[in-house]
């Protein structure tokens, strides 16, 4: 099987900086929180199995990165990203949104 790869992201370094730009959308709320490059308390090889992590308890978290305009037009569309929730919080999620930049 294969497939055109539009977008990845594997958040190998810190040059993921330069390609995601944080929204300030509650920034002047001061709920706005703030990403760190980690692997997380569970993880194979922290070297290689690093992501996003949150920093901040009870605040807003979005974040965004362009890629290149497609149309997936008269074939299916697979979009997959992986999350785990280490906190113990009662609320929460996760969302992902793809749209027009």
């Amino acid at each position: 099987v294969s497939a055109k790869v539009y977008f990845v992201e594997e958040f190998k370094d810190d040059s993921w900086r330069g390609r995601w730009v944080d929204s300030e959308w509650k920034k002047d709320a001061g709920s706005q929180g703030s990403f760190a490059l980690s692997a997380g308390k569970y993880h194979n090889d922290p070297a290689i199995d690093q992501g996003l992590k949150t920093q901040d308890d009870a605040r807003h978290f979005t974040t965004s990165a362009v890629f290149e305009p497609f149309s997936n037009e008269g074939k299916p569309l697979v979009i997959q990203y992986q999350m785990k929730h280490e906190q113990d919080i009662e609320c929460g999620g996760g969302y992902i949104k793809i749209g027009p930049h």
